[in-house]
């Protein structure tokens, strides 16, 4: 007998079996008992009714087949992974009758399997028929009335209330007292009169196979051992995580108290339950449940933080290597849950983008919840569940952006960040929080200090910066209909970037593309500044005025979006993601104060007689390029950007540029964007305007990411 055990549960969690249509559930067929590892019990003759075949059918269904299967409230498509088909048959019971279905997805850890216990004569017990809807039962009471063999039983029902019929088989046989499976339904029984006291109780009798006869009909094919919980959950136990375990907890918890001390409370803290009688577990079964259950170390750690703090810091590390081993406490989580809750909607909408901004050196983007699910209130409380589940998955970041920054837990580092941004009340728990969970893994409360003040350095740039707002317009193809955008807009404020709730699937002309970037542009307006105006095209995007487009205005006039507000460009598949030149980039932007625009030379020929001007110079942070062929500006302008030029200023007035490009070129770097949006203004409609165009970019840009397929709405 395990010393951790399932809980002392009232009933096992409900289990039906369907037929399959496509992924529909059709009806139900019967009912199963849960097994460890994702794992079914069932009757063989249930998966045949399920598959429409004879109800005895001894044919193994095929490992393809796909059955329907409901555990509680999750629905799960199931393969038949072991077949015992019916043999011995007679007409009052058989031998055999057993699958095994394999769930092709996991289910919440809270769903535990039940306990197997022999049944004994007398025993009170009940079955349970899932009618439909988890939530519909059929319950049947009785008792044990024989056990004649010890691989079957005989049951009585009760003489009022309901009695096992069709639909029962495959459930499991339930003894409130034990806690536990004793046998598994297979069916009424269809003796003969002299099998029983009286017809009125022959009409109540049925049988099942027993926890015996189970674990024997499996232990036939070798599948006996997929009754007890699965030996190799989480890591195995050859992996070095599990003998690293052993050896902390045989050489720190080295006396039979502390170790029945610890015991006892994992298993209170995961849902198990223990013997009573101050026994304490082996050290093989503590380590087993520590790599299975996922917040059982965390668990350990609380227990051990204030008066074994040497055996959790041998314990932390390990845990870090752990795929399946959560941070938290499940305390913790729900004091954190709790907190989170509370924030106010605008910081929960931007979360995306807080978050990118606490973890840039983290890669979420196969964890992190689309844009549209934080902008919606339905979907807010389970993306911030999947963030969580996530970052818990030990994950460490730098708790500053210094060289040899100290590390902390993701999580920290992010419910930091939130701290910076909340209200100063909600902020400060949140503050608190990260230092009792900072305590308890022995990190350094000198790092949890630099990050908080790392973090509020942060919000303050964020509340002093421009507004921003970032448009990404992507040509649609495939059209006879003059050219046709799809739009997607970001805009950020003082908690970070956002996404725009937009028609993401509609297709725009011009002039509708410019008036929704309008209506979007208009909520950043405060205290009369306006935003900066980011429009992301591709390559061939690049020779667009989208600046220029109009936009109809009042009385018959047209607006343009690069008059009303200062608007610039960048190309995001210019520069490969992850390369050195992002980096050249990355410090070319630190560098926009102090930096210089180099003028390119006219007599330039190609792209190979620029090389030399930019190669490894840092403090040449962009470029101005002259009247030069079109053909040739296009190619030096997509060359100027995918080096990591923050800045490329050029014009479509091939006549006149040249006396634009004199006057914006004086301009230092920084300046340049509203620099170029005063000339367009004041130039407007003027033969002489240059038609000046600004690929510009700082450090609080939005960087790749948001040109990441994976961030597409569903």
């Amino acid at each position: 007998m395990p010393w951790f055990r399932p809980p002392g549960a009232t009933r096992p969690a409900t289990v039906s079996v369907s037929a399959l249509s496509g992924r529909q559930a059709l009806h139900i067929v019967g009912a199963g008992i849960l097994l460890p590892a994702g794992r079914v019990l069932t009757a063989a003759h249930v998966v045949n009714m399920a598959l429409d075949r004879e109800e005895f059918e001894s044919a193994h269904p095929g490992g393809e087949v796909r059955l329907g299967v409901r555990v509680g409230r999750y629905g799960r498509e199931a393969e038949v992974m072991v077949w015992i088909p019916v043999r011995d048959r007679d007409r009052a019971r058989w031998r055999g009758d057993l699958a095994v279905l394999q769930l092709l997805d996991d289910l919440p850890s809270t769903l535990v399997p039940p306990q197997w216990k022999p049944p004994v004569v007398d025993m009170a017990i009940r079955a349970w028929q899932p009618a439909g809807r988890y939530t519909d039962l059929s319950v049947a009471r009785g008792v044990v009335a024989d056990v004649p063999e010890t691989a079957f039983a005989l049951l009585d029902g009760c003489e009022t209330g309901g009695n096992i019929q069709p639909g029962y088989s495959g459930g499991p046989v339930w003894s409130a007292a034990e806690s536990a499976v004793v046998g598994l339904v297979m069916g009424r029984l269809k003796g003969g009169q002299a099998q029983s006291d009286d017809d009125d109780r022959m009409r109540r009798r049925s049988w099942c196979v027993t926890a015996q006869g189970v674990r024997e009909e499996l232990a036939m094919v070798g599948a006996d051992r997929l009754l007890d919980e699965a030996r190799d959950a989480g890591e195995p136990p050859s992996a070095s995580e599990y003998t690293e375990l052993a050896d902390v907890i045989n050489r720190r918890l080295n006396s039979h108290e502390t170790l029945a001390h610890c015991g006892r409370h994992v298993a209170y803290k995961i849902g198990l339950s223990h013997p009573g009688d101050g026994s304490a577990p082996s050290i093989d079964e503590f380590v087993r449940v520590l790599l299975s259950h996922p917040r059982a170390l965390a668990e350990l750690t609380d227990a051990l933080y204030q008066f074994r703090p040497e055996a959790v810091s041998e314990l932390v590390p390990v845990g870090w290597r752990i795929r399946n081993c959560l941070l938290l406490t499940s305390g913790e989580r729900d004091r954190l849950n709790a907190l989170l809750a509370a924030l106010p909607n605008a910081i929960t909408t931007a979360m995306p983008g807080v978050v990118r901004d606490a973890l840039p050196d983290i890669d979420l983007a196969a964890a992190l919840p689309p844009d549209a699910a934080w902008l919606d209130p339905e979907s807010t409380d389970e993306a911030l569940r999947t963030l969580l589940d996530e970052l818990e998955l030990h994950r460490r970041a730098p708790a500053t952006d210094l060289a040899n920054s100290a590390l902390l837990p993701a999580l920290v580092c992010l419910v930091l960040q939130l701290a910076a941004l909340a209200p100063t009340e909600l902020g400060s728990e949140l503050v608190d929080w990260s230092r009792k969970v900072v305590d308890r893994i022995l990190d350094t409360q000198d790092a949890v200090g630099d990050r908080f003040a790392d973090a509020r350095a942060r919000a303050r740039r964020l509340r002093r910066d421009v507004p921003r707002l970032y448009v990404q317009l992507t040509a649609v193809e495939g059209t006879d209909a003059p050219q046709l955008y799809t739009v997607r807009i970001w805009r950020r404020q003082e908690y970070g970037w956002q996404r725009v709730s937009t028609e993401e699937d509609r297709s725009y002309d011009t002039a509708q593309a410019v008036t929704e970037i309008f209506s979007k542009a208009r909520t950043l307006i405060h205290n009369g500044v306006k935003p900066l105006i980011e429009l992301a095209l591709g390559r061939e995007g690049l020779e667009l005025d989208p600046h220029a487009w109009p936009s109809p205005g009042p009385m018959g006039t047209y607006r343009a979006l690069g008059v009303e507000y200062p608007v610039v460009i960048s190309c995001p598949e210019l520069l490969e993601r992850g390369s050195d030149l992002t980096d050249f980039l990355d410090e070319r932007r630190r560098r926009l104060d102090g930096g210089v625009l180099r003028l390119i030379d006219p007599s330039v020929g190609s792209l190979s007689d620029l090389y030399s001007s930019f190669a490894g110079d840092l403090n040449t942070v962009g470029a101005v390029v002259p009247a030069v062929e079109a053909r040739l500006r296009s190619q030096i302008v997509q060359y100027c950007l995918a080096i990591g030029l923050p800045v490329v200023l050029w014009g479509r007035g091939d006549n006149t540029w040249s006396e634009a490009c004199d006057h914006l070129a004086k301009a230092s770097p920084r300046q340049l964007p509203g620099r170029v949006h005063e000339y367009r203004r004041r130039e407007w409609n003027k033969p002489t305007d240059g038609r000046p165009v600004l690929a510009w970019s700082d450090s609080t840009c939005p960087d790749l990411y948001l040109d990441d397929p994976s961030q597409e709405n569903a």
